[in-house]
């Protein structure tokens, strides 16, 4: 056996030095005691890592403590593992699609199209030369490629040509407005 204690059902208002006190009684030394706190929060997260000098203080500590009240809880006590590793980050493979996976249309359909994935798919399902959100500039995608996927409602060069002028429209100041239809300051608005 080690000499690294998981214990866990802590109350979240259990301290170190209670730990330490409970730990070490009877003789035993505690090398370190390490509650474990929200990043987000700075609470603690209900557990905490006991580590004691020998494996036998470890032994007699987790038969004593199992299932032991400390500050209202019963205490969960286990040899601790180590972490498993875990991969690396980074990007991923190529293909396989966005969303989901690879599927004939919809999102991040057919050749591997998804977020940066080559020809076929993005969200209106496969269309000529079309990637994902930002597949290469030869096969097509995201902003800057020659097809861009966004369903079969996307709007045409003329409506969107409309949107914009009403948007420009919509930005004009509320006085502006008063002046053009002739009123006052002081008329509430309309």
């Amino acid at each position: 056996m080690g000499t690294k204690l998981y214990v866990g059902n802590l109350n979240y208002n259990t301290n170190e030095d209670s730990l330490r006190q409970a730990f070490g009684a009877n003789g035993r030394e505690v090398t370190s005691v390490s509650i474990i706190m929200d990043r987000e929060t700075g609470r603690s997260r209900g557990f905490a890592f006991v580590e004691m000098a020998t494996p036998e203080f470890a032994q007699q500590a987790m038969q004593e403590l199992e299932g032991a009240d400390l500050d209202g809880r019963m205490l969960r006590i286990n040899e601790a593992r180590e972490r498993e590793a875990r991969g690396p980050g980074g990007p991923r493979p190529p293909g396989g699609g966005g969303f989901g996976g690879p599927r004939p249309g919809g999102f991040g359909g057919g050749g591997g199209g998804g977020y940066a994935g080559g020809g076929g798919g993005g969200f209106g399902g496969p269309r000529p030369g079309g990637g994902g959100f930002g597949g290469p500039p030869g096969g097509g995608g995201g902003p800057g490629g020659p097809s861009r996927n966004f369903g079969p409602n996307a709007p045409s060069a003329e409506q969107r040509r409309k949107q914009e002028k009403n948007r420009n429209r919509n930005s004009e100041g509320e006085a502006d407005r008063k002046k053009r239809r002739g009123r006052g300051d002081d008329d509430g608005g309309w």
